[in-house]
Protein backbone atom coordinates (compact mmCIF):
# COMPACT_ATOMS: atom_id res chain seq x y z
CA UNK A 1 0.00 0.00 0.00
CA UNK A 2 1.41 3.38 -0.86
CA UNK A 3 1.52 6.03 1.54
CA UNK A 4 0.77 9.38 0.20
CA UNK A 5 3.42 11.42 -0.84
CA UNK A 6 6.15 8.47 -0.24
CA UNK A 7 5.33 6.42 -3.07
CA UNK A 8 7.69 7.13 -5.49
CA UNK A 9 10.42 4.94 -6.95
CA UNK A 10 13.62 4.96 -5.14
CA UNK A 11 16.31 7.38 -6.76
CA UNK A 12 17.72 5.88 -10.00
CA UNK A 13 21.35 5.62 -10.99
CA UNK A 14 23.16 8.29 -13.16
CA UNK A 15 22.51 6.92 -16.47
CA UNK A 16 23.02 7.76 -20.10
CA UNK A 17 20.47 5.57 -21.51
CA UNK A 18 17.12 6.81 -23.16
CA UNK A 19 14.11 5.72 -21.22
CA UNK A 20 10.16 6.72 -21.24
CA UNK A 21 8.72 7.80 -18.28
CA UNK A 22 4.61 7.25 -17.72
CA UNK A 23 2.82 9.56 -15.20
CA UNK A 24 -0.64 9.42 -13.50
CA UNK A 25 -2.76 12.89 -13.23
CA UNK A 26 -1.19 14.43 -10.57
CA UNK A 27 1.85 12.94 -10.57
CA UNK A 28 5.49 14.44 -11.22
CA UNK A 29 8.94 13.84 -12.56
CA UNK A 30 11.39 14.77 -10.13
CA UNK A 31 15.03 15.10 -11.94
CA UNK A 32 18.29 16.38 -10.90
CA UNK A 33 21.15 17.30 -13.05
CA UNK A 34 25.02 17.34 -11.85
CA UNK A 35 27.05 19.85 -12.94
CA UNK A 36 29.33 17.03 -14.34
CA UNK A 37 26.65 16.02 -16.45
CA UNK A 38 26.32 17.33 -19.78
CA UNK A 39 22.38 17.78 -19.63
CA UNK A 40 19.45 15.67 -19.73
CA UNK A 41 17.04 16.18 -22.71
CA UNK A 42 13.15 15.97 -22.23
CA UNK A 43 10.51 15.34 -24.98
CA UNK A 44 6.91 15.08 -24.43
CA UNK A 45 5.35 12.40 -26.13
CA UNK A 46 2.01 12.61 -25.21
CA UNK A 47 -0.01 14.09 -22.79
CA UNK A 48 -0.06 17.29 -21.10
CA UNK A 49 3.00 18.62 -18.42
CA UNK A 50 4.50 21.24 -16.90
CA UNK A 51 7.50 22.86 -15.25
CA UNK A 52 6.53 25.69 -12.33
CA UNK A 53 3.44 26.59 -14.35
CA UNK A 54 4.73 26.97 -17.96
CA UNK A 55 3.48 24.44 -20.31
CA UNK A 56 5.98 21.72 -21.97
CA UNK A 57 5.35 21.57 -25.68
CA UNK A 58 4.49 18.14 -27.19
CA UNK A 59 7.36 16.16 -29.45
CA UNK A 60 9.74 19.53 -28.44
CA UNK A 61 13.26 18.79 -26.95
CA UNK A 62 13.96 20.02 -24.07
CA UNK A 63 17.65 20.59 -22.41
CA UNK A 64 18.20 21.01 -19.03
CA UNK A 65 21.43 21.18 -16.86
CA UNK A 66 22.96 22.30 -13.57
CA UNK A 67 19.28 22.06 -12.29
CA UNK A 68 17.25 20.31 -9.51
CA UNK A 69 13.57 20.13 -10.57
CA UNK A 70 10.65 18.37 -11.40
CA UNK A 71 7.60 18.14 -14.05
CA UNK A 72 4.28 17.66 -13.18
CA UNK A 73 0.85 16.51 -15.00
CA UNK A 74 -2.64 16.99 -14.52
CA UNK A 75 -4.05 14.70 -17.04
CA UNK A 76 -1.36 11.92 -17.59
CA UNK A 77 1.46 12.12 -19.94
CA UNK A 78 4.62 10.36 -21.32
CA UNK A 79 8.26 11.90 -20.82
CA UNK A 80 11.27 10.58 -23.27
CA UNK A 81 14.61 11.42 -20.93
CA UNK A 82 17.96 11.13 -22.59
CA UNK A 83 20.89 11.83 -20.81
CA UNK A 84 22.76 11.89 -17.47
CA UNK A 85 19.84 13.19 -14.29
CA UNK A 86 19.48 11.28 -10.93
CA UNK A 87 15.05 10.67 -11.27
CA UNK A 88 12.16 9.44 -9.04
CA UNK A 89 8.43 9.45 -9.71
CA UNK A 90 6.29 10.87 -7.63
CA UNK A 91 3.17 9.17 -7.51
CA UNK A 92 0.22 9.18 -5.27
CA UNK A 93 -2.30 6.64 -4.70
CA UNK A 94 -5.37 8.93 -5.48
CA UNK A 95 -5.57 13.02 -6.91
CA UNK A 96 -6.98 14.44 -3.35
CA UNK A 97 -3.61 13.24 -1.99
CA UNK A 98 -1.10 15.05 -4.16
CA UNK A 99 -0.32 18.86 -2.69
CA UNK A 100 -0.90 20.30 -6.44
CA UNK A 101 -4.89 20.01 -5.96
CA UNK A 102 -4.16 22.60 -3.19
CA UNK A 103 -1.47 24.73 -5.46
CA UNK A 104 -4.23 24.74 -8.31
CA UNK A 105 -7.30 25.74 -6.18
CA UNK A 106 -5.18 28.55 -5.22
CA UNK A 107 -4.46 29.73 -8.46
CA UNK A 108 -7.97 29.22 -9.45
CA UNK A 109 -8.74 31.13 -6.72
CA UNK A 110 -6.51 34.03 -7.73
CA UNK A 111 -7.60 33.66 -11.13
CA UNK A 112 -10.98 34.73 -9.89
CA UNK A 113 -10.34 37.02 -7.67
CA UNK A 114 -7.76 38.77 -10.71
CA UNK A 115 -11.29 38.63 -12.95
CA UNK A 116 -13.38 40.37 -10.49
CA UNK A 117 -10.79 43.08 -10.23
CA UNK A 118 -10.26 43.71 -14.05
CA UNK A 119 -14.19 43.95 -14.42
CA UNK A 120 -13.82 46.76 -11.64
CA UNK A 121 -14.13 50.25 -13.07
CA UNK A 122 -10.40 51.87 -13.42
CA UNK A 123 -9.27 48.12 -12.71
CA UNK A 124 -9.44 46.93 -8.50
CA UNK A 125 -6.03 46.09 -7.40
CA UNK A 126 -5.62 42.30 -7.46
CA UNK A 127 -4.82 39.89 -5.03
CA UNK A 128 -1.05 40.41 -3.32
CA UNK A 129 0.03 36.80 -2.08
CA UNK A 130 3.22 36.58 -0.03
CA UNK A 131 4.40 32.86 0.23
CA UNK A 132 6.52 32.41 3.13
CA UNK A 133 7.85 29.13 5.08
CA UNK A 134 10.92 27.34 6.60
CA UNK A 135 13.69 26.51 4.15
CA UNK A 136 13.34 24.21 1.77
CA UNK A 137 9.52 23.87 1.16
CA UNK A 138 9.42 24.96 -1.92
CA UNK A 139 8.20 28.96 -1.70
CA UNK A 140 9.79 30.06 -5.00
CA UNK A 141 8.66 27.25 -6.46
CA UNK A 142 4.97 28.01 -5.63
CA UNK A 143 5.68 31.73 -6.52
CA UNK A 144 7.09 30.53 -10.16
CA UNK A 145 4.51 28.18 -10.45
CA UNK A 146 1.49 30.47 -10.07
CA UNK A 147 3.43 33.18 -12.06
CA UNK A 148 3.66 30.86 -14.76
CA UNK A 149 -0.10 29.37 -14.39
CA UNK A 150 -0.99 33.20 -14.16
CA UNK A 151 0.74 34.29 -17.38
CA UNK A 152 -1.10 31.44 -19.26
CA UNK A 153 -4.34 32.81 -18.55
CA UNK A 154 -3.82 36.09 -20.17
CA UNK A 155 -3.03 37.79 -16.65
CA UNK A 156 0.64 39.80 -15.66
CA UNK A 157 1.36 39.63 -12.24
CA UNK A 158 4.42 41.36 -10.97
CA UNK A 159 6.80 39.12 -8.80
CA UNK A 160 9.04 40.49 -6.23
CA UNK A 161 11.83 38.28 -4.55
CA UNK A 162 12.97 39.47 -0.99
CA UNK A 163 15.37 36.55 -0.45
CA UNK A 164 19.19 38.00 -1.07
CA UNK A 165 19.98 34.19 -1.29
CA UNK A 166 18.82 33.92 -4.48
CA UNK A 167 18.54 36.46 -7.00
CA UNK A 168 15.20 37.17 -9.32
CA UNK A 169 16.59 38.31 -12.81
CA UNK A 170 19.46 39.37 -10.86
CA UNK A 171 22.81 37.89 -9.30
CA UNK A 172 22.62 37.15 -5.44
CA UNK A 173 22.98 39.32 -2.63
CA UNK A 174 19.85 41.52 -4.26
CA UNK A 175 16.33 41.89 -4.03
CA UNK A 176 13.95 42.90 -6.84
CA UNK A 177 10.63 42.54 -8.82
CA UNK A 178 9.32 42.55 -12.53
CA UNK A 179 6.68 41.95 -14.18
CA UNK A 180 5.55 38.48 -15.66
CA UNK A 181 3.56 39.05 -18.60
CA UNK A 182 4.69 36.53 -21.05
CA UNK A 183 6.06 33.00 -21.89
CA UNK A 184 8.72 31.40 -18.80
CA UNK A 185 11.79 30.11 -19.87
CA UNK A 186 11.53 26.26 -19.46
CA UNK A 187 15.08 25.66 -20.22
CA UNK A 188 16.22 28.33 -17.49
CA UNK A 189 18.21 26.38 -14.77
CA UNK A 190 16.00 28.82 -12.57
CA UNK A 191 12.41 27.82 -14.39
CA UNK A 192 12.23 31.67 -15.55
CA UNK A 193 13.84 33.65 -13.08
CA UNK A 194 17.54 33.41 -14.09
CA UNK A 195 20.10 36.03 -15.47
CA UNK A 196 19.16 34.46 -18.63
CA UNK A 197 15.70 35.88 -18.82
CA UNK A 198 16.99 39.07 -18.46
CA UNK A 199 17.90 41.71 -21.58
CA UNK A 200 21.24 41.75 -22.39
CA UNK A 201 23.57 42.28 -25.32
CA UNK A 202 22.65 39.27 -26.75
CA UNK A 203 19.43 36.84 -28.49
CA UNK A 204 16.95 35.53 -26.54
CA UNK A 205 14.73 32.74 -27.31
CA UNK A 206 11.78 34.15 -25.37
CA UNK A 207 10.68 37.75 -23.99
CA UNK A 208 12.86 39.07 -21.03
CA UNK A 209 11.70 40.69 -18.14
CA UNK A 210 12.93 43.91 -16.96
CA UNK A 211 13.54 43.56 -13.11
CA UNK A 212 13.67 46.50 -10.73
CA UNK A 213 16.66 46.03 -8.71
CA UNK A 214 18.23 46.64 -4.94
CA UNK A 215 21.35 45.96 -3.92
CA UNK A 216 21.44 44.42 -0.03
CA UNK A 217 25.23 42.53 -0.88
CA UNK A 218 24.76 39.83 2.06
CA UNK A 219 23.50 36.33 2.13
CA UNK A 220 21.18 36.30 4.87
CA UNK A 221 18.88 39.14 6.17
CA UNK A 222 19.78 38.56 9.84
CA UNK A 223 23.04 40.03 8.01
CA UNK A 224 22.00 42.97 8.09
CA UNK A 225 18.58 43.28 9.29
CA UNK A 226 17.55 47.57 9.16
CA UNK A 227 19.29 47.15 6.03
CA UNK A 228 16.78 44.45 4.64
CA UNK A 229 13.67 46.05 6.48
CA UNK A 230 14.94 49.65 4.31
CA UNK A 231 15.37 47.89 1.10
CA UNK A 232 11.78 46.39 1.47
CA UNK A 233 10.36 49.19 2.10
CA UNK A 234 11.79 50.33 -1.46
CA UNK A 235 11.14 47.88 -3.31
CA UNK A 236 7.57 47.90 -2.29
CA UNK A 237 7.25 51.76 -3.15
CA UNK A 238 8.84 51.03 -6.65
CA UNK A 239 6.18 47.89 -6.94
CA UNK A 240 3.48 50.45 -6.04
CA UNK A 241 4.27 52.80 -8.97
CA UNK A 242 4.85 50.33 -11.23
CA UNK A 243 1.45 48.61 -9.93
CA UNK A 244 -0.99 52.17 -10.06
CA UNK A 245 1.04 53.13 -13.56
CA UNK A 246 -0.36 49.54 -15.26
CA UNK A 247 -4.01 48.45 -15.23
CA UNK A 248 -3.12 45.33 -16.45
CA UNK A 249 -0.52 44.65 -13.96
CA UNK A 250 -2.68 46.25 -10.81
CA UNK A 251 -5.52 44.14 -11.34
CA UNK A 252 -3.19 40.94 -11.84
CA UNK A 253 -1.82 41.75 -8.64
CA UNK A 254 1.65 40.34 -6.89
CA UNK A 255 3.55 37.06 -5.77
CA UNK A 256 5.93 37.63 -2.92
CA UNK A 257 8.35 35.16 -2.35
CA UNK A 258 9.81 35.84 1.05
CA UNK A 259 12.96 34.02 2.75
CA UNK A 260 13.11 31.50 5.31
CA UNK A 261 13.45 33.74 8.85
CA UNK A 262 14.44 33.67 12.26
CA UNK A 263 11.08 33.13 14.06
CA UNK A 264 13.06 33.23 17.75
CA UNK A 265 14.93 36.65 17.17
CA UNK A 266 12.49 39.10 15.15
CA UNK A 267 11.65 36.80 11.93
CA UNK A 268 7.55 37.69 13.35
CA UNK A 269 8.40 41.03 12.82
CA UNK A 270 9.87 41.14 9.27
CA UNK A 271 7.16 39.34 7.63
CA UNK A 272 4.55 41.81 9.21
CA UNK A 273 6.88 44.49 7.93
CA UNK A 274 6.82 42.70 4.14
CA UNK A 275 3.30 42.06 5.00
CA UNK A 276 2.25 46.00 5.69
CA UNK A 277 5.03 47.91 3.11
CA UNK A 278 3.44 45.24 0.07
CA UNK A 279 -0.72 45.42 1.54
CA UNK A 280 -0.54 42.01 0.84
CA UNK A 281 -3.86 40.59 1.64
CA UNK A 282 -3.12 36.64 1.70
CA UNK A 283 -0.06 34.85 3.28
CA UNK A 284 0.72 31.39 2.02
CA UNK A 285 2.39 29.45 4.45
CA UNK A 286 4.23 25.95 3.07
CA UNK A 287 4.96 23.18 5.39
CA UNK A 288 5.00 24.65 8.76
CA UNK A 289 1.25 24.80 10.68
CA UNK A 290 3.11 26.78 13.99
CA UNK A 291 3.83 29.16 11.79
CA UNK A 292 0.93 29.73 10.35
CA UNK A 293 -0.92 29.73 13.98
CA UNK A 294 1.53 32.06 14.80
CA UNK A 295 0.89 34.29 11.61
CA UNK A 296 -3.29 33.55 11.94
CA UNK A 297 -3.19 35.38 15.77
CA UNK A 298 -0.41 38.38 15.21
CA UNK A 299 -2.82 39.35 11.83
CA UNK A 300 -6.13 38.85 13.61
CA UNK A 301 -8.08 41.78 13.04
CA UNK A 302 -5.55 43.39 10.63
CA UNK A 303 -6.42 45.37 7.33
CA UNK A 304 -4.56 46.20 4.05
CA UNK A 305 -4.16 49.54 3.31
CA UNK A 306 -7.55 49.51 1.61
CA UNK A 307 -9.39 48.19 4.05
CA UNK A 308 -9.13 44.57 3.20
CA UNK A 309 -8.79 41.90 5.46
CA UNK A 310 -5.63 39.99 5.70
CA UNK A 311 -6.26 35.84 4.58
CA UNK A 312 -3.61 33.17 6.28
CA UNK A 313 -3.74 29.91 4.46
CA UNK A 314 -1.59 26.97 5.03
CA UNK A 315 -0.37 24.44 2.78
CA UNK A 316 1.66 21.43 2.65
CA UNK A 317 5.15 21.37 1.29
CA UNK A 318 5.33 19.26 -1.92
CA UNK A 319 7.08 16.55 -1.33
CA UNK A 320 9.68 16.04 -4.33
CA UNK A 321 11.02 19.37 -3.17
CA UNK A 322 15.09 19.35 -3.73
CA UNK A 323 16.98 19.57 -0.82
CA UNK A 324 20.15 21.83 -2.02
CA UNK A 325 22.86 22.08 0.33
CA UNK A 326 25.36 24.93 0.03
CA UNK A 327 27.81 23.28 -2.81
CA UNK A 328 24.74 23.10 -5.14
CA UNK A 329 24.18 26.66 -3.86
CA UNK A 330 28.00 27.95 -4.46
CA UNK A 331 27.88 26.35 -8.03
CA UNK A 332 24.88 28.08 -9.04
CA UNK A 333 25.80 31.45 -7.89
CA UNK A 334 28.97 31.15 -9.12
CA UNK A 335 27.76 30.05 -12.80
CA UNK A 336 25.44 32.96 -12.26
CA UNK A 337 28.17 35.34 -12.50
CA UNK A 338 29.81 34.23 -15.33
CA UNK A 339 26.46 33.59 -17.54
CA UNK A 340 25.82 37.56 -16.37
CA UNK A 341 29.09 38.21 -17.99
CA UNK A 342 29.77 35.52 -20.84
CA UNK A 343 26.34 34.25 -21.34
CA UNK A 344 25.86 30.30 -21.97
CA UNK A 345 25.96 27.44 -24.52
CA UNK A 346 22.70 28.89 -25.93
CA UNK A 347 23.76 33.10 -25.73
CA UNK A 348 27.17 33.76 -25.70
CA UNK A 349 27.94 37.45 -24.99
CA UNK A 350 30.88 39.59 -24.94
CA UNK A 351 31.92 41.85 -22.70
CA UNK A 352 33.99 44.91 -22.52
CA UNK A 353 37.23 44.95 -20.40
CA UNK A 354 39.25 48.25 -19.74
CA UNK A 355 42.27 49.53 -17.50
CA UNK A 356 40.78 51.94 -14.51
CA UNK A 357 42.68 54.23 -12.89
CA UNK A 358 42.31 54.23 -9.45
CA UNK A 359 41.15 57.95 -9.29
CA UNK A 360 38.87 57.57 -11.77
CA UNK A 361 36.23 55.53 -9.91
CA UNK A 362 34.15 55.74 -6.44
CA UNK A 363 34.12 52.94 -4.63
CA UNK A 364 32.23 52.00 -1.16
CA UNK A 365 31.50 49.58 0.90
CA UNK A 366 29.44 48.87 4.01
CA UNK A 367 31.25 49.20 8.01
CA UNK A 368 31.93 45.37 9.25
CA UNK A 369 29.69 45.10 12.23
CA UNK A 370 32.72 44.24 14.21
CA UNK A 371 33.82 47.99 13.58
CA UNK A 372 30.86 50.03 13.88
CA UNK A 373 30.46 53.09 16.24
CA UNK A 374 27.67 55.61 16.87
CA UNK A 375 26.93 57.79 14.41
CA UNK A 376 29.27 55.83 11.70
CA UNK A 377 28.07 56.16 7.93
CA UNK A 378 26.06 53.60 6.16
CA UNK A 379 28.30 53.33 3.53
CA UNK A 380 32.58 54.48 3.49
CA UNK A 381 34.60 55.05 0.97
CA UNK A 382 36.68 51.44 0.20
CA UNK A 383 40.44 51.04 0.37
CA UNK A 384 41.03 49.55 -2.98
CA UNK A 385 43.92 46.86 -2.81
CA UNK A 386 44.26 43.28 -4.07
CA UNK A 387 41.44 42.26 -1.88
CA UNK A 388 38.68 43.45 -4.04
CA UNK A 389 40.31 40.92 -6.82
CA UNK A 390 37.60 38.72 -8.34
CA UNK A 391 34.65 40.46 -6.72
CA UNK A 392 31.71 41.83 -8.42
CA UNK A 393 31.06 45.57 -7.35
CA UNK A 394 27.44 46.74 -7.82
CA UNK A 395 27.30 49.94 -9.95
CA UNK A 396 24.09 51.95 -8.46
CA UNK A 397 21.80 54.78 -10.11
CA UNK A 398 23.07 57.08 -8.24
CA UNK A 399 26.03 60.25 -7.84
CA UNK A 400 28.80 60.31 -6.04
CA UNK A 401 28.33 63.25 -4.84
CA UNK A 402 24.81 61.94 -3.11
CA UNK A 403 25.15 61.45 0.99
CA UNK A 404 25.61 57.75 1.48
CA UNK A 405 22.02 56.94 2.58
CA UNK A 406 20.94 57.77 -0.73
CA UNK A 407 23.77 55.37 -2.36
CA UNK A 408 23.21 52.41 -0.24
CA UNK A 409 18.99 52.81 -1.27
CA UNK A 410 19.16 53.21 -4.73
CA UNK A 411 18.54 50.83 -7.77
CA UNK A 412 21.01 49.88 -9.35
CA UNK A 413 22.08 49.69 -13.41
CA UNK A 414 24.33 46.41 -13.51
CA UNK A 415 27.36 45.18 -11.97
CA UNK A 416 31.12 44.71 -12.82
CA UNK A 417 33.37 42.20 -12.08
CA UNK A 418 37.54 43.58 -11.04
CA UNK A 419 39.29 40.63 -13.06
CA UNK A 420 43.01 42.77 -11.65
CA UNK A 421 43.97 45.44 -9.29
CA UNK A 422 47.65 46.40 -9.86
CA UNK A 423 48.88 48.65 -6.71
CA UNK A 424 52.01 49.72 -8.26
CA UNK A 425 50.27 51.60 -11.37
CA UNK A 426 47.14 52.35 -9.22
CA UNK A 427 45.28 50.79 -12.24
CA UNK A 428 42.06 48.53 -11.85
CA UNK A 429 41.53 46.09 -14.97
CA UNK A 430 37.87 45.58 -15.24
CA UNK A 431 34.83 43.57 -16.62
CA UNK A 432 31.91 44.75 -17.71
CA UNK A 433 28.62 43.52 -19.85
CA UNK A 434 28.67 46.37 -22.05
CA UNK A 435 31.49 48.98 -22.65
CA UNK A 436 31.83 52.74 -21.61
CA UNK A 437 32.89 54.65 -18.86
CA UNK A 438 31.41 54.32 -15.61
CA UNK A 439 31.04 58.07 -15.07
CA UNK A 440 29.90 59.17 -12.46
CA UNK A 441 27.91 56.59 -10.70
CA UNK A 442 29.35 55.00 -7.60
CA UNK A 443 30.03 51.47 -6.97
CA UNK A 444 29.28 49.20 -4.22
CA UNK A 445 31.47 46.66 -3.17
CA UNK A 446 29.46 43.95 -0.56
CA UNK A 447 30.30 41.28 1.64
CA UNK A 448 28.41 38.44 -0.66
CA UNK A 449 28.39 36.57 -2.89
CA UNK A 450 31.83 35.76 -1.75
CA UNK A 451 34.95 35.89 -5.17
CA UNK A 452 34.50 34.42 -8.05
CA UNK A 453 37.30 32.98 -9.76
CA UNK A 454 39.39 35.12 -11.96
CA UNK A 455 36.59 35.41 -15.42
CA UNK A 456 39.42 36.06 -17.62
CA UNK A 457 41.84 32.90 -16.90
Amino acid sequence: MSIPGLGQLAPQPVTSDKKTISLQPYWEFRFEVPRSSPGVTIRLLNGTADRDGTELAARKNYFFERTKSKIYTIQGCTLEVTGNCNSSVGEYPNIESSPLVSYMNLHFALHEMRSTAAKAVRHAQGPRVMVCGPQNTGKTSLVRTLAGLATRMGSQPLVANLDPGEGLLCLPGTVSAAEFGTLMDVEDPQGGFGIRCTPSSGPSAVPVKVPIVYYFGREKVEDDVQHWRDLTSKLASSVRAKVNHNMETRASGVLLDIPALDMENGGMDLLVHAVSEFAVNIVVVLGSDRLSADLQRRLAGEKTSAGEPITVLSLDKWQGVANRDEQFMKQSREFSIKEYFFGDAKRTLSPSTQSVSFDDVAIFRAPDESEAYEGQPVLEPAEISHDMSNWTLAVMNASVNDPPETIRQAPITGFIAIADVDEDRRRLKVLSPVSGRLGNQPLVWGRWPEPYINLLG
